[in-house]
């Protein structure tokens, strides 16, 4: 049996969530246009998950390898063994035309790579929202655009961390220094879910005083 104690303690917690409910809803939109930070965001604050692709080495080591090693292995040897009276012509000519164009290409192939040099980092076209970050009722740099997979560090002076993970569709806390972990409990907000979360379209980290905003585009 339910004691009557814990009942009530049940209703009060409903009664607080649907109160929460009712305020995000009442609560006007924030417009990203009057979003400006109060403190800049730090510039090592920032670290992209989705690194730049690294296929530009295979084709800068395998063309210059294998032309490098045959041409000047095989010509050298057979000229020194063989007679020098009649093969002189044959043997100087031969070697001299084959090997040159090989390495020429080869020396193509890699100035092209060189030119294509390294592909940028994977961007999604549309920007389907933005993160508002606030640290101790300041906000925390400008709007972050959710336009890939990126973890936002904030540190404090007191030595409280948060890590922020913002996703394209998403945005969550990873990981924080409060005892509670209750901001990391809270889950993602996504661009799907923010309509039916208690706390709507934020996750609060009261310890460290820390606000996260999904702001859709739309």
């Amino acid at each position: 049996m339910m004691k009557k104690r814990d009942a009530v303690l049940i209703a009060c917690v409903l009664i607080a969530a649907l109160a929460l409910m009712l305020v995000s809803r009442m609560m006007p939109k924030t417009d990203i246009t009057q979003k400006t930070a109060d403190v800049t965001l730090a510039p090592d604050a920032v670290e992209y998950l989705d690194e730049t692709p690294s296929p530009t080495v295979e084709p800068t080591v395998e063309p210059t390898a294998v032309p490098a090693a045959e041409p000047t292995a095989e010509p050298a040897a057979e000229p020194t063994v063989e007679p020098t009276a009649v093969p002189t012509a044959e043997v100087t000519t031969a070697p001299t035309v084959e090997p040159t164009a090989e390495p020429a290409k080869a020396s193509e192939q890699s100035s092209a790579s060189a030119m294509v040099g390294p592909m940028p980092r994977p961007q999604t076209q549309e920007v389907k929202g933005h993160v508002i970050l606030t640290v101790g009722g300041r906000q925390y740099g400008d709007p972050i655009p959710m336009d890939r997979d990126k973890i936002i560090t904030i540190k404090q002076e007191d030595g409280k961390v948060n890590k922020v993970h913002i996703t394209p569709d998403s945005v969550y806390m990873e990981s924080s220094t409060c005892e509670n972990q209750d901001c990391v409990g809270q889950g993602e907000v996504t661009l799907d879910n923010y309509t039916t979360r208690i706390l709507s379209s934020f996750v609060i980290c009261l310890p460290n005083e820390v606000t996260i905003e999904l702001v859709p585009a739309d």
